[in-house]
């Protein structure tokens, strides 16, 4: 099975975001404002460190330790110094549920 509930959609209120580990993997759910939830892998490119430990600046979240940006909508790099992408995650809501398919990478028209 690749999709996971990850949260209720009530445990993440808008503006905020949190680190879950499931199915082996480490995941940075946020609940953007104005679009929805987001996943994206936790670790930024740059220096391995933990995204959910930054700071969500809209759409883009930002590594705590050197301000490396990232888009929670495509995964691409929005500010330096990482240089590679994250992977993005599909997600859905059910039933009051959120999940996360770490099958299925989001498609880029959720951009």
């Amino acid at each position: 099975m690749t999709r996971h509930r990850i949260a209720g959609i009530d445990d993440l209120p808008e503006g905020e975001m949190a680190k879950y580990d499931v199915g082996g993997r480490t995941i940075c759910l946020a609940n953007v404002k104005g679009v929805g939830f987001r996943a994206i892998d936790d670790r930024c490119t740059h220096e391995d460190e933990s995204l959910s430990e930054g700071f969500l600046c809209g759409e883009d979240v930002e590594c705590p330790a050197h301000g490396s940006r990232f888009s929670f909508l495509t995964g691409e790099v929005s500010g330096l110094p990482a240089t590679m992408p994250v992977r993005v995650y599909e997600v859905s809501v059910d039933d009051g549920s959120v999940y996360v398919d770490l099958a299925v990478d989001a498609p880029s028209s959720a951009a």
